[in-house]
């Protein structure tokens, strides 16, 4: 192809990658995480901003860095606020940015490696617009996600080109952002010894065999294990490295129709699995047969991931953004063999695989569940922070989601370093983190009352106080409701589109922020 075509064909790329996310400049910080992602990157300005890294390692998200100890994500959120302070549209517009830098990094990288030019830009392509990213691009608090893509990429693509020291850096850098760079390290190292040989391969391996363990072991120090979160404090466990092997593919192919298949359940995700993994190696096998390495290096970047995810216990379908990467470039690889004699086959199973991708592209995608998420999110910042900020000191508040009234599955709690959050929705570590750098530390107390996410939008309740209890109402409901759980002292009641919510005697003159909407509701409870 020409090189003005192509940069033409690049252009147009980024282009319409740019225009099918650009509902999210719309949107707000979309998730709770992102408020204290917020809150703990404390840069007063530009200048100030590498002060990030003189915090103590335990101020940080919820006072205990719980997912917040990664050097390179600590710098980038303070550069973020100090550029942005609270403007969203930009933070939003910086992470399409990200995006669209991570799609033309697999295009370095692939050509690094010896692919076409065309094949280059169509794993590109398929990379741009694959359906993971609807979950991950316009989400500030998983821009984690992108950034170590990134960098990944950026590193593969400099041992492709035979750059060691290059390759070494940007390696580390990846490891500061996200432990996910682990499982792109080999990918990078051979990679540098297909181009530049077993010398080159070994000075990068030497750097990072001092540089990784370094990393570990403090960040192992801080949080009690390599993936922290957990209440058990493991590092390692194999509970969950055969429901990663065996949904990963699944939905790497058809993210968000998961539960389309649940009556089927486990089998055909299993069958899918090793349909996809014996297509995705025999692409790999017939392209190393033709002395190109690029498939199979997309195969471990796709596959080594997951199983650093299945053996750390922390796999869910954001963290396939880097692996969906591998996969693209393997498709791309094996669409070139639609014209190699003796494997069409192959070439034609991955057309399908690329075409079954279609349904769920951002361009075709429902929004409706994050302009939700952005809702809740803005009614606990914008909409009501004034009057936050004017109740006295000490006030508690109890946060009530739009989950509490559509869920039929119980309250459920677990810990974070000794804390009692709640299952995804809104966590107290988010919201006090918050609120903390909002209205300083100790005015408010916040506490959540939720249980898991809705299935769709929903607009706010209208809420009334009546005969000592809180009110809902709605046109129509979900699901039926079960109870809250002991735990919180509340009982709920709910008939037809009336919720009935009864704080426990303890919380008489506190507050309740119902969450949902532009606007959202700051209650006094009787």
């Amino acid at each position: 192809m020409p090189k003005h075509l192509l940069s033409l064909a690049w252009a147009a790329l980024l282009t319409i990658t740019a225009l099918a996310y650009q509902f999210q400049l719309r949107l707000g910080f979309t998730d709770t995480d992102a408020l204290a992602d917020y809150a703990a990157a404390r840069a007063e300005g530009l200048a100030g901003w590498l002060n990030q890294l003189t915090l103590p390692l335990t101020a940080g998200v919820g006072g205990a860095n719980a997912n917040f100890w990664r050097p390179g994500v600590m710098l980038h959120y303070a550069l973020q606020r100090a550029l942005f302070d609270d403007n969203t549209r930009h933070w939003q517009a910086w992470d399409l940015g990200l995006h669209l830098s991570a799609v033309a990094a697999l295009g370095l990288a692939a050509r690094s490696l010896g692919v076409s030019s065309a094949t280059a830009l169509f794993a590109g392509m398929v990379f741009a617009l694959h359906p993971l990213g609807v979950e991950i691009v316009p989400a500030v608090a998983r821009n984690i996600d992108v950034l170590v893509a990134l960098f990944s990429l950026a590193a593969i693509a400099a041992a492709g080109q035979g750059r060691a020291l290059f390759t070494a850096i940007l390696g580390l850098c990846a490891l500061s952002f996200k432990e996910t760079a682990l499982a792109a390290m080999p990918v990078a190292l051979l990679a540098l010894f297909w181009r530049s040989g077993r010398a080159s391969a070994a000075k990068v391996a030497g750097a990072w065999a001092v540089g990784v363990p370094l990393y570990l072991v403090a960040r192992t120090s801080v949080l009690s294990g390599i993936g922290g979160y957990y209440e058990d404090e493991r590092t390692f466990t194999f509970g969950r490295l055969g429901a990663a092997l065996r949904a990963a593919p699944w939905e790497s192919l058809f993210p968000g129709f998961s539960l389309s298949v649940e009556p089927l359940g486990e089998p055909l995700r299993a069958l899918g699995a090793l349909i996809l993994f014996v297509v995705l190696l025999g692409v790999a096998a017939r392209r190393l047969r033709d002395g190109a390495p690029a498939a199979a290096l997309g195969l471990l970047l796709w596959g080594l991931p997951v199983l650093l995810y299945g053996l750390t216990g922390t796999y869910s379908r954001r963290l396939l953004y880097l692996p969906s990467a591998g996969l693209c470039l393997v498709l791309a690889e094996g669409l070139a063999l639609l014209a190699a004699p003796g494997a069409r086959g192959l070439g034609v199973l991955c057309l399908g695989f690329v075409l079954s991708l279609l349904p769920a592209s951002p361009i075709v995608h429902n929004y409706t569940d994050w302009a939700e998420n952005d809702a809740v999110t803005r009614s606990l910042t914008t909409a009501v922070a004034p009057e936050l900020a004017a109740l006295p000191p000490g006030s508690v508040v109890w946060v009530i989601d739009r989950c509490v009234w559509i869920n039929s599955e119980p309250y459920r709690a677990r810990t974070f370093h000794g804390k009692k959050t709640l299952n995804n929705c809104v966590a107290t570590y988010s919201l006090q983190a918050w609120a903390d750098d909002l209205f300083g530390p100790g005015h408010l107390t916040l506490r959540a009352l939720t249980s898991t996410q809705p299935e769709g939008p929903l607009p706010p309740p209208e809420v009334s106080v009546e005969d000592g209890a809180l009110v809902l109402r709605r046109a129509s409901m979900r699901r039926s409701l079960t109870g809250l759980g002991k735990e919180t002292g509340w009982t709920l009641v709910r008939e037809e589109s009336v919720s009935v919510l009864t704080p426990p005697s303890a919380a008489s003159g506190q507050w309740a922020l119902i969450a949902g909407g532009e606007r959202g509701a700051l209650v006094r409870l009787p």
